[in-house]
């Protein structure tokens, strides 16, 4: 098996979107015979991310930044327009994997041929997922305009439709497939290479009791999904977690604070903001519970993989915790939609505490058997020997 993957993620990025493609990169490069990469290429070596067997043929953006707008209105959403059917061609794949749906737009269509199956993974509804962020107004609306295209297109056209969560399935399914024509499936997320099993940190039962109780919110501090988010959360929510705990301490750690969220932090002499931190996952260890109060934009929240990674119960907001199902049964992942639904989320949580039912290893066991590598190949194994592609 023979497999080309086209990604839009800059590979060296801790984004979200960047971890969930090296993972899906990998997971290709260990069941196929033979895997290339096409990747951007802003300069930066990625083979300490990437598989060892997979190929790597990065391509260089040369437009200028007017000629990407211009180009955005005509259609060309993405960099490989004319570098993907020659490489196809001298590569001679029998599988193309394009890695989010904006790398398929003007493309399907084109090389489409029998025998060559064409793979698209989902990695959001995108139309739902950019009503969290704010796209510059001069090239939103043909952007938009351009994506729900190349969406629809490549649900309707691609052999296999792999996505994050059940919800992202349900949405491609329901605005694009109503008739249930199409193979939608979802694959999940998972790390992007083996991790070890060593214990970064064993928490005490009893801490949850403890006036000294530590709480982290992580993430990309001057994007604007986080800062409509964690400014509210700290706003309307914190308040309620220091009636409880009044003597807790609340880490607020990630890259590139905006000074609107320096200012809020400052208001609070409980909270410790740590920006840009060396080892995200040490700030993690430090804390007891995890918070994610991303209350916009669609697909997985893999920020919450970092608490649950270390052990720690996690509370989130309504919107973040799809894709979570399995913890939320387990009642590690506890869910609140409002400032009124917090508390209560809140003291369920310290009640499971209470009991002892929520302990460090079996949550970071479960965490293994959903979303190691090990168990993403597995499942993509799984997915492609089903569906006749191995």
């Amino acid at each position: 098996m023979r497999v080309i993957i086209i990604t839009h993620h800059y590979l060296d990025n801790n984004s979200g979107g960047s971890f969930a493609s090296r993972a899906y990169i990998n997971a290709f490069s260990e069941i196929a015979d033979s895997c290339m990469l096409m990747y951007p290429d802003n300069g930066v070596p990625i083979s300490n991310f990437i598989h060892q067997k997979c190929i790597l043929k990065g391509v260089r953006d040369k437009r200028s930044n007017i000629q990407k707008v211009i180009d955005i209105y005509r259609g060309r959403i993405h960099r490989y327009s004319n570098v993907l059917i020659p490489q196809i061609k001298d590569y001679n794949p029998d599988i193309v994997v394009f890695d989010n749906c904006i790398t398929t737009a003007g493309m399907i269509k084109k090389i489409k041929r029998p025998g060559l199956k064409i793979i698209t993974i989902h990695h959001n509804y995108e139309f739902e997922y950019y009503k969290g962020t704010k796209p510059f107004i001069g090239w939103r609306i043909p952007f938009l305009y351009y994506l729900k295209d190349a969406e629809s297109t490549a649900v309707l056209k691609s052999d296999l439709n792999l996505t994050l969560t059940d919800e992202d399935a349900n949405s491609l399914q329901i605005h694009y497939d109503p008739q249930k024509t199409r193979k939608i499936i979802k694959l999940g997320s998972f790390e992007s290479v083996s991790i070890s099993k060593s214990s970064n940190k064993i928490i005490n039962k009893d801490q949850i009791l403890r006036s000294e109780l530590c709480f982290v919110v992580t993430g990309a501090l001057g994007a604007y999904q986080t800062e409509v988010s964690v400014i509210p959360f700290l706003e309307n929510e914190y308040p309620e977690l220091l009636k409880i705990f009044p003597e807790s301490k609340l880490i607020i750690a990630g890259s590139s604070p905006s000074t609107k969220m320096i200012n809020t932090c400052a208001k609070y002499p409980s909270i410790s903001l740590i920006p840009n931190p060396e080892n995200m996952q040490e700030v993690i260890a430090l804390s007891d519970v995890y918070i994610c109060p991303i209350c916009v934009g669609g697909g997985l929240k893999l920020r919450i993989m970092d608490g649950l990674k270390s052990g720690l119960p996690v509370l989130t907001h309504t919107v973040s915790a799809r894709g979570y199902s399995e913890f939320m049964d387990a009642n590690c992942l506890f869910v609140y939609e409002s400032k009124d639904t917090f508390r209560a989320c809140l003291e369920n949580m310290i009640t499971e505490r209470k009991k002892g039912n929520l302990n460090t290893e079996t949550i970071r066991s479960l965490y293994n058997s959903i979303f190691s590598f090990e168990s993403g190949v597995g499942r993509l194994k799984e997915i492609l020997l089903q569906n006749g592609m191995i």
